[in-house]
């Protein structure tokens, strides 16, 4: 267009063209965002990322956040050791299971929250505490870390899994197996604690809010991610921050939020979220410092003991907390 036609032009389109590009700004325009492929699942742990998406917070920050649901936490993690995915919202023991095969290519960059609630023992009204699982049957992931926090529970009362009748199950098929009676005892997660409470089927015998940070919830990168896109990765980072300011100061907008991904009602993931500690960027560096190699290390001792990994994993390189600086 030349400078006459521009001077000639009606002030209306002048006026509609400078509000376009208002509602456009340099940051958001969809030329300009870089991609950033995400892997997830459904977890209360993970409210921030949903809240940080469905607000926009990664598009401002300069992403195109794509974002692909899987149905287990360890599920996106050999796409991201391919190269198929930049990032993954997951848990550490995950992560520790497939560093066993491929030792020093993953780096935990940030942590979600750990479980102070929302991972439990499930058990029926007549068992009265964690002595009286003691010949019942009870439902455990073998060789995760729900086994672990079983064990845990066990030697408090000091009893071994030679005491009890263990079945092997995941966490939602033991949550749901508990529902329907099928079970004396389930070591499950969130929402079926919530679900399993709420209706009186039975209650929490030991949880999660006994072990701090046990059971973590991290965002893990490749090395070749943590390479070539540390941009986009602190980006990512800063949006996921802000997801967790809104979490704090808009908490029934956020759970409204979370509700359409984890497919519950606000009401129910209102009642999650003080089973997960939600850590804050202070909190990361933190935890990063000693608390979360120490309880890894814990889990990386288990899966070699159980055979669920061939090696120790080595995690004193595991946790990267370079791109929160």
């Amino acid at each position: 267009m030349t400078k006459l036609k521009i001077e000639a032009a009606s002030p209306l389109l002048m006026l509609a063209a400078a509000l376009g590009l208002a509602a456009f700004p340099t940051s958001a325009r969809a030329a300009d965002l870089k991609p950033y492929r995400v892997g997830f699942n459904a977890w209360i742990g993970s409210i921030a990322f949903f809240v940080a998406r469905d607000k926009g917070f990664f598009k401002e920050e300069g992403l195109d956040m794509q974002g692909k649901s899987f149905s287990s936490p360890g599920d996106g993690l050999p796409p991201l050791l391919t190269g198929d995915l930049d990032a993954v919202l997951s848990t550490a023991d995950s992560v520790l299971t497939v560093l066993d095969k491929a030792p020093g290519q993953l780096r935990v960059v940030y942590l979600t929250d750990t479980s102070a609630g929302a991972d439990a023992i499930l058990a029926k009204k007549d068992i009265g505490g964690i002595k009286a699982m003691k010949g019942r049957k009870v439902a455990a992931t073998l060789g995760q870390c729900n086994q672990l926090l079983l064990e845990k529970a066990l030697e408090k009362a000091g009893l071994t899994d030679a005491d009890i009748q263990l079945v092997n199950m995941n966490p939602d098929d033991a949550g749901s197996a508990f529902a329907a009676g099928k079970i004396d005892v389930a070591v499950t997660w969130e929402p079926w604690i919530t679900k399993v409470s709420g209706e009186k089927k039975g209650h929490v015998i030991f949880s999660s809010k006994e072990t701090p940070n046990l059971i973590l919830d991290v965002l893990a990168v490749s090395t070749k991610t943590a390479k070539n896109k540390s941009a986009e990765t602190r980006a990512f980072l800063k949006a996921l921050n802000r997801g967790y300011e809104f979490v704090q100061t808009h908490t029934d907008e956020a759970a409204a939020l979370a509700a359409k991904a984890l497919e519950q009602k606000p009401e129910e993931v209102k009642a999650m979220l003080p089973k997960v500690m939600l850590y804050s960027p202070k909190q990361n560096l933190e935890v990063m410092a000693g608390p979360a190699p120490a309880a890894s290390a814990q889990v990386a001792k288990f899966f070699k003991e159980k055979k669920v990994n061939e090696t120790l994993v080595d995690v004193s390189h595991l946790y990267d907390p370079s791109f929160l600086k």
